[in-house]
């Protein structure tokens, strides 16, 4: 009896020590996205392409991601797109538990947690790109830079709230016609003041089948290094989402954006910017809706943009696969207005999904 005792404790040490190792030396999960799209339009500042149909050179993402321990993991996404060379958007660490007060702690590149949209990367948008008054604040790539950010929920009742806050680099919130260094060795003498960002978001359920969430974001950089100019940029944002089963949802969701920056002679821009989408999935294969945009120019209040367009997608089978078409029409402020069309195929190889946003 003894010996037989002593045999099952063996096991189960050798099982628990397996377990252990297993969960040390575990293969992170590899993922590989593709994007491929398809245009015409009859925008007559782009003659080359007007009224033809254009095949966009496509753009993909390598994600490598995984646990390094129970409490902390890391996330790598590496970007090709159209005939640039590979870039690393985004290598970062996360700390998710063991900390003192709860704190949630990141280190690295990353998309910042402005609004609900930033932080997901294009591809899983239901209407494809970035709305615009993300575009013209924030860049083609996003509102995205080295940061230390950390994050802390409290406790507010039937609320489930997070506050965080983060130092950044600093070198975002770029904007074309600003100032650029004449030479390399200007480059290195420039040096980039620290940037700081700020979010607070709850959350609360509305009824069993319903959330509704709601967030406010700052971010300030220094968006011309080498004329030491500020800008700061606030937004409001609201999302409510409707689930009465695992295959329909209803998401309704917009974001208010307050663009000031400094410019040259001690003179100051502010200008504003918002986006509302909606957006219904049905017989969990499909989903259409529509979105509406708007924006004044980043340094510039006098100059403006509108959008409106309506997307319909189709997921063949579960989401390793996606087909999207965007249908919209652009008014900028003084010119014609013009339609544009989009065909979207997105595809996914290992687990991280192209989803429906």
């Amino acid at each position: 009896m003894t010996n037989r005792l002593t045999i099952y404790l063996c096991l189960l040490l050798m099982a628990g020590g397996s377990s252990l190792m297993a969960q040390t030396t575990l293969n992170p999960d590899i993922s590989l996205v593709g994007d491929i799209r398809a245009f015409t339009h009859n925008d007559a500042s782009r003659p080359g392409e007007k009224n033809e149909f254009n095949l966009q050179m496509p753009a993909m993402e390598l994600v490598v991601a995984g646990y390094l321990n129970p409490y902390a993991r890391a996330d790598a996404v590496v970007a090709w797109e159209g005939e640039e060379n590979a870039s690393v958007e985004e290598l970062y660490a996360t700390i998710l538990r063991g900390l003192p007060l709860g704190l949630n702690l990141r280190v690295g590149k990353y998309r910042l947690e402005f609004g609900r949209l930033n932080p997901v990367h294009p591809h899983a948008y239901s209407f494809m790109d970035a709305p615009l008054p993300h575009q013209e604040y924030f860049g083609e790539e996003g509102l995205n830079d080295m940061a230390i950010r950390a994050s802390v929920a409290v406790p507010t009742g039937h609320f489930n709230t997070e506050i965080m806050g983060a130092v950044l680099k600093g070198e975002i919130l770029r904007v074309d016609g600003v100032t650029e260094p004449e030479t390399d060795s200007t480059q290195d003498e420039i040096r980039i003041k620290p940037g700081f960002f700020g979010r607070v978001t709850t959350s609360a359920a509305v009824s069993e089948n319903a959330e509704f969430t709601m967030g406010a974001s700052m971010v300030t950089a220094e968006y011309d290094p080498v004329a030491a100019l500020r800008a700061w940029v606030s937004g409001v944002d609201a999302k409510y989402k409707w689930r009465p089963n695992r295959n329909t949802s209803l998401t309704v969701e917009g974001e208010a954006l307050r663009n000031h920056r400094e410019l040259p002679e001690n003179k100051t821009v502010t200008s504003y910017g918002a986006y509302g989408y909606i957006d219904y999935r049905f017989h969990q294969k499909y989903n259409l809706g529509s979105i509406y945009e708007f924006a004044q120019g980043a340094l510039d209040e006098e100059s403006s943009v509108s959008r409106i367009g309506g997307f319909v997608g189709f997921a063949p089978i579960e989401e390793t696969s996606l087909v999207r078409i965007l249908a919209n029409y652009a008014k900028p402020k003084g010119a014609d207005g013009f339609w544009t069309v989009t065909v979207q195929f997105v595809f996914s190889l290992g687990p991280h999904q192209p989803h429906n946003f």
